[in-house]
């Protein structure tokens, strides 16, 4: 193994350690009425408009059937509605309900206030190396190929 590797190693088992360890801070998804999935389906769907249940099953990496439990639950909740397409009538969309962006909103601001607590305790020259990485990264991802899928 590389150095690289190794030390990309150690970022991922750091990183993954550091997001089992907030996740109990993500409590107020549970009191919101809301699970992680859900709340990144809603974020999705507000950011890029109606989705296919397909298309949404694809994004979270789950099956068809399973999304479509998950969009009943949601719907049920009053998060989501679904709707047929205007162009393809056998294509059911899934749309964000005002009362799913106010819930969303909500989220957003708690999840955002949980982690920022974390960087708050960064230096500030820590913050501008780590928001430089960031930005490297992201950069990296918009030019880069999709990583092919593992079964």
């Amino acid at each position: 193994m590389t150095d690289n590797e190794m030390i990309v190693n150690r970022i991922l088992k750091t990183t993954m350690s550091f997001y089992r360890k907030i996740g109990p801070q993500t409590s107020h998804f549970k009191e919101m009425g809301l699970t992680p999935p859900q709340f990144h389906v809603l974020n999705w769907i507000a950011e890029e408009g109606p989705g296919k249940i397909t298309q949404l099953a694809e994004i979270m990496e789950v099956k068809p059937s399973a999304i479509t439990v998950m969009i009943d639950r949601m719907e049920n909740n009053q998060l989501v509605t679904r709707h047929h397409d205007e162009t393809d009538r056998r294509v059911v969309m899934v749309s964000i309900t005002e009362h799913g962006l106010k819930i969303l909103k909500e989220a957003r601001k708690r999840a955002t206030e949980s982690i920022r607590n974390y960087y708050f305790r960064l230096d500030p020259s820590e913050l501008e190396v780590l928001l430089a990485i960031y930005e490297k990264l992201e950069n990296i991802a918009d030019t880069a190929e999709p990583s092919p899928k593992l079964d």
